[in-house]
């Protein structure tokens, strides 16, 4: 049984007799969330035969990592890979790098018969595939400084558009954090009963490269209250693992006074759309009123009425225009007096009572 199980780790693993490699680092023992370079050599040693390769880091939830660079030398049947990744431990302790390697191996027939034919009659590669045991690489990874929130080496600058606003219209606070180091996932402003917070989420940028990482993350608030508040002193405990010291990225409390407002000045005086009314049956009564001046215009004699309105019209009638406070009223006064002229300001006032429109009562009366 064991010799079973070892002929099939043999024909499984590759001793890498036709092949070279080496794995090494910058630092193996680094602090937490330290940024590690991963440098990673293969090259082939068996030149009679054509050789590919595929590397990869295992991914793994003690380390997160970043390929930066590749860099491959294909002379004919001299095969040359170099691999550099960034690795950033998750937590403190002993720490392994896990490796997958795959060789594979060919010769010149076979990829002269994958590349004969045209780009209608792709030809696949034939190959054979067999998997490299690259032993892990040990780190030793140091803890960091209690309550450290970021690592690395930064800078926080911020902005407030002002001290002093009314109740309900925002400040706006903009904050930058730049620096080398890669930076978590974290909220910056806590939330308050005392205010509304209205945020976004930050616009971050990172390039990740062989030195390290250049970061920079922007956030934007707009906030705003009813009363005066202050804003709380955010502090963002950092520390440096080149100078090995702590520090702390400071946004100091802002006192904001908020100008009181009257509420009647925040809302409109009318609906839009109208707010739905119950039905309205004053109609009637004027309909009626109207039917009644109209069949005591018909029995009155023309000329009596012409004597009262060539002597009346342009005091009594005036007057009461001008006395009309709502559009109801000068309606009412617009139908009594029976005025053909008045057609279209009787129009307007009608829109305004039952169309839900908005007609101006200085207008309806600056046409008659």
């Amino acid at each position: 049984m064991k010799f079973i199980i070892g002929m099939l780790f043999f024909m499984t693993f590759s001793f890498a007799n036709d092949i070279s490699y080496n794995v090494d680092v910058n630092n193996k023992t680094p602090y937490q969330d330290e940024a590690v370079l991963l440098d990673v050599n293969i090259s082939q040693e068996d030149h009679t035969v054509v050789m590919l390769f595929k590397f990869n880091l295992k991914k793994s939830k003690n380390y997160r990592f970043y390929q930066v660079d590749f860099k491959e030398s294909d002379e004919y049947h001299n095969l040359k890979h170099q691999y550099k990744y960034l690795i950033y431990p998750k937590k403190s302790g002993e720490l392994s790098l896990e490796f997958e390697l795959i060789k594979s191996l060919t010769d010149d027939e076979k990829v002269a018969y994958a590349i004969s034919g045209d780009r209608d009659n792709v030809k696949g590669l034939v190959k054979k595939d067999m998997a490299v045991a690259i032993e892990p690489l040990k780190l030793s990874v140091k803890p960091l400084p209690k309550g450290t929130e970021l690592v690395g080496d930064f800078k926080l600058s911020y902005e407030l558009d002002k001290n002093s606003t009314n109740a309900y219209d925002p400040i706006h606070l903009k904050v930058l954090l730049e620096g080398k180091g890669d930076i978590p996932t974290f909220s910056l402003l806590p939330k308050s009963e005392l205010y509304h917070l209205f945020t976004q989420e930050p616009k971050v940028k990172q390039l990740h490269h062989s030195k390290g990482t250049s970061a920079k993350v922007e956030w934007d608030y707009a906030i705003s209250a009813k009363e005066s508040f202050v804003l709380p002193k955010v502090t963002l405990k950092a520390f440096n693992p080149l100078s090995k010291k702590s520090y702390n990225l400071i946004i100091p409390s802002q006192a904001i006074e908020v100008k009181p407002v009257a509420v009647e000045s925040l809302v409109d005086a009318e609906d839009a759309p109208p707010r739905a009314k119950g039905t309205d049956w004053s109609w009637l009564g004027w309909l009626f009123s109207y039917l009644a001046v109209f069949v005591a215009g018909f029995l009155t004699p023309r000329e009596i009425v012409k004597r009262r309105w060539s002597k009346n019209n342009s005091v009594v009638v005036t007057d009461e225009v001008a006395d009309a406070k709502t559009h109801k009223e000068l309606l009412k006064v617009l139908l009594a007096r029976h005025n053909v002229n008045d057609k279209e300001a009787i129009r307007l006032l009608e829109d305004s009572l039952y169309r839900g429109k908005k007609v101006s009562l200085m207008k309806v009366k600056g046409m008659l």
